[in-house]
C-alpha cells in the first residue's frame, strides 16, 4: 500500500502539486506541511473526510496559520477506496511520520457514511466532529 500510495501521491497534478516531494509544501502559498502534523497522523476518519471531499478555510497547523484560501482538491471522483487509503498510508508513514495504516475498508465505511456530504469540508467543522485526543 505505501508503495502504491507513494506512486499516486507523485503523480503530476495529485497531491506533489501542493504538498511537495518533501511533504513540508509551499508556505508561502498558503499550503501547510503534510510532515509532523496531528491532521496527517491523528484520526484518520478526519483525513479520509479531507480526500473526500476537499478542504477549504483557515487551518492551524503545527503552530501556524493559514489562510486557506486555496481548497484542498477533492479525490471522492478521481480516485477509488484502495488509492486513497494507499496514499494516506503513505503520507502517514513518509517525510518522517510514523501513523497507522488506513485500509480500503476503512475509506469505503467513511465514503458511505459521508455520501451526502455536498462541497469542501472547513478545518473548523472537521475539528468538532473529530477533536484530537
Amino acid at each position: 500500500m505505501f508503495l502504491a500510495g507513494e506512486k499516486i501521491y507523485h503523480q503530476a497534478g495529485y497531491c506533489v502539486t501542493c504538498h511537495q516531494a518533501d511533504g513540508r509544501c509551499l508556505p508561502d502559498a498558503g499550503f501547510p506541511p503534510l510532515v509532523g502534523t496531528q491532521w496527517v497522523m491523528g484520526d484518520g476518519e478526519r483525513l479520509i473526510k479531507i480526500v473526500l471531499n476537499g478542504l477549504m478555510g483557515p487551518i492551524e497547523v503545527n503552530g501556524k496559520q493559514y489562510p486557506g484560501h486555496a481548497p484542498m482538491t477533492p479525490y471522492a471522483g478521481l480516485l477509488d477506496d484502495r488509492g486513497i487509503a494507499a496514499v494516506l498510508t503513505f503520507v502517514r508513514n513518509a517525510f518522517g511520520n510514523s501513523a497507522g495504516a488506513i485500509s480500503p475498508e476503512m475509506v469505503k465505511a467513511v465514503r458511505a457514511k459521508t455520501a451526502d456530504k455536498v462541497g469542501f469540508y472547513s478545518p473548523a467543522e472537521l475539528l468538532l466532529m473529530h477533536p484530537d485526543k
